[in-house]
């Protein structure tokens, strides 16, 4: 169930100016094309339940004439040696080369449960922001999920491996995200904390209603809140754990899908996080606009302008 009646309140009045857009808008959802999946920023590394997804564009083709030119001045003819050499030259560290061999020991170790054995004398603890105070009693804290002593001497690269890695055999998302592009979040979230995105259906696109709770965000299906209100089932919870934001300058997201896992699949999820990041963090002036627009100005937001939006990185 969705939370903070006072904010629902007011994102129902919000939808309320837009409602003669959005009766169109669903009508005409089943005559819309679906969107095209493209690149998204890479701005945080994510994964997508058991599979990795990139969305790093093909840098190698788009610079090549200065790779081989960097090629010619590095004493080799083609861009595989170059990549040879280059690779050759750099050498893991250890922390590096144990997560390259064995993640998956390497994370379910971090996931173990903790040991009885007593610290050792000496060792200063990670500094923790403590995300908990703003989570719900019925979420996890990050050191019931994982054994962040373990994480103390761990790069923040490191962790949002292990952390990514934790999760690839679940059914959620996860992501690690950079301390400032969080706090960016966060920023922008405090004074848009309600925004809608569309979803590429079979048959077009489905609508989506987000809410910013905290350190939570919750989407559920707009049809659905429109028919349900605050009752309105939660499609997808994204958790944001700041536990290791101040210590390691890293935010840990974890995605829940629903409970009966139908309405949505980790595909739809990870989708519906990137769009989110791309209109609060990365999208642009354009994209920034219309979500001021449906928070501020919601007589002129438009769904048409949300759907053309939505396809251009």
């Amino acid at each position: 169930m969705f939370r903070s009646n006072n904010i629902f309140g007011r994102s129902k009045r919000l939808l309320g100016y837009a409602d003669t857009k959005f009766s169109k808008a669903v009508r005409e959802a089943s005559h819309v094309s679906p969107l095209t999946m493209g690149r998204l920023h890479p701005l945080w590394t994510t994964q997508l339940g058991n599979k990795r997804m990139s969305y790093v564009p093909n840098y190698e083709e788009k610079y090549r004439s200065k790779l081989l030119e960097k090629a010619k001045a590095e004493g080799v003819s083609t861009i595989e040696e170059l990549k040879q050499k280059v690779s050759q030259e750099r050498q893991p560290s250890s922390a590096e080369k144990e997560q390259t061999e064995n993640p998956t020991a390497t994370a379910a170790a971090a996931a173990a449960p903790k040991s009885s054995k007593p610290k050792e004398m000496g060792k200063k603890p990670l500094r923790r922001a403590g995300s908990e105070s703003n989570l719900p009693p019925n979420v996890k804290t990050l050191d019931q999920i994982m054994r962040l002593e373990l994480l103390e001497t761990r790069t923040t690269e490191e962790i949002g491996h292990i952390w990514n890695q934790y999760h690839a055999t679940k059914d959620t998302i996860s992501a690690a995200i950079p301390q400032a592009a969080y706090q960016k979040l966060r920023e922008v979230a405090r004074k848009n904390p309600l925004f809608v995105l569309p979803l590429p259906r079979d048959q077009g696109v489905e609508f989506f209603f987000l809410q910013f709770d905290h350190h939570q965000v919750h989407f559920t299906s707009l049809i659905e809140y429109k028919t349900n209100t605050v009752n309105a089932r939660p499609y997808l919870t994204l958790t944001h754990y700041t536990d290791l934001m101040e210590s390691k300058n890293v935010v840990l997201m974890r995605g829940e899908l629903d409970s009966e896992g139908n309405l949505i699949d980790t595909q739809n999820a990870q989708y519906l996080a990137l769009q989110m990041q791309q209109f609060y963090v990365t999208g642009g002036p354009e994209k920034r606009a219309l979500l001021e627009k449906f928070n501020q100005k919601p007589e002129l937001f438009s769904y048409e302008e949300l759907i053309d939006l939505a396809q251009k990185l």
